[in-house]
């Protein structure tokens, strides 16, 4: 059997991924810090009649994606508009730039500034949701590449025949209740448009893997489940999961979520959902741990099946 599941890249990369599991309370700075807002209590904010200047900037940005229209066309002949139309011209930079700017705004705005840190972090966080939630259809074309998303669920399929053991996953911690809500959770990604709910699902994906690892622990308290643990359990998950459009939604969330946002836990498990989906476009017999004509009669097997069922 060869290197088990994670292979040398590992270490550095997911030394902390325990962290993931690890639901620390948060120090108590809120003066500082300020206090995340709910995305309701960003509308309501956004909504106010001393917010209005920077209500109109986020209708005017909208509408330059969007045009009159609504759908990303550009206005007609007979159709004035009072801003630029760009349509999906450079948007993610514009969506990137707008974002920046809007935050810069909002912590010296008279009605903003008071949230804090903390605060002002979630209310450009929720300006995220909100304008992504309405240019999401246009967004999310200008990422999907259907030919790969194609080609990774296709090989998951192939590969679906790999069992737990063949990823090194520990035996004692096989739970296929929990695998199974680990998967269900990850396909939900596909019923959200804002790029932060779409990571959330994976976030959530993580942390139902780890329930179970922190309950095995338990029992022996010596030892917190790290990287060796989670990894292969996480891999199985996701290869199990096999969800649609996979590809172009990790593109999405790179291109389109807060890159600070993605330094935090979030960021950990959406490294580990890139490298789990790397880890199954090229795994081969080598780096499981299952014997190499076990495993290519089983793939030729898989590959039958699915010439009959594709025909």
């Amino acid at each position: 059997g060869g290197g088990g599941a994670g292979g040398e890249g590992k270490s550095g990369l997911f030394d902390k991924v325990a962290e993931v599991g690890a639901e620390k309370p948060r120090p108590k700075q809120a003066d500082l810090e300020g206090v995340a807002i709910t995305y309701n209590d960003f509308i309501g904010r956004l909504m106010r009649p001393e917010s209005k200047d920077l209500a109109k900037l986020v209708r005017t940005f909208i509408s330059s994606i969007l045009g009159p229209n609504g759908d990303g066309s550009p206005p007609g002949r007979n159709q004035s508009v009072d801003y630029d139309f760009y349509g999906s011209h450079m948007l993610q930079r514009r969506c990137e730039l707008f974002f920046k700017e809007m935050e810069t705004k909002m912590s010296v705005h008279v009605s903003w500034k008071d949230l804090g840190e903390g605060g002002l972090t979630s209310a450009r966080n929720n300006l995220e949701k909100y304008v992504m939630t309405k240019i999401y259809d246009i967004a999310m074309a200008g990422q999907a590449n259907p030919e790969e998303d194609a080609r990774l669920s296709h090989r998951m399929e192939l590969l679906s025949f790999i069992p737990p053991e063949a990823l090194e996953v520990n035996p004692n911690l096989r739970n296929e209740v929990v695998w199974q809500i680990a998967q269900d959770e990850l396909r939900r990604m596909r019923e959200y448009k804002a790029p932060g709910d779409k990571i959330h699902c994976v976030v959530k994906c993580c942390s139902v893997i780890f329930s179970v690892l922190n309950l095995k622990r338990g029992n022996d308290d010596t030892s917190r489940p790290g990287a060796d643990d989670f990894l292969p359990i996480f891999i199985y998950v996701v290869l199990k999961a096999n969800v649609p459009s996979l590809h172009s939604n990790c593109e999405y969330i790179q291109n389109y979520h807060n890159p600070q946002a993605l330094m935090s836990k979030s960021g950990y498990c959406f490294v580990n959902l890139r490298s789990a989906i790397e880890f199954i476009l090229t795994l081969d017999a080598s780096v499981l741990n299952m014997d190499e004509e076990a495993f290519n009669s089983e793939l030729a097997a898989s590959e039958e099946r699915m010439a009959t069922k594709y025909k």
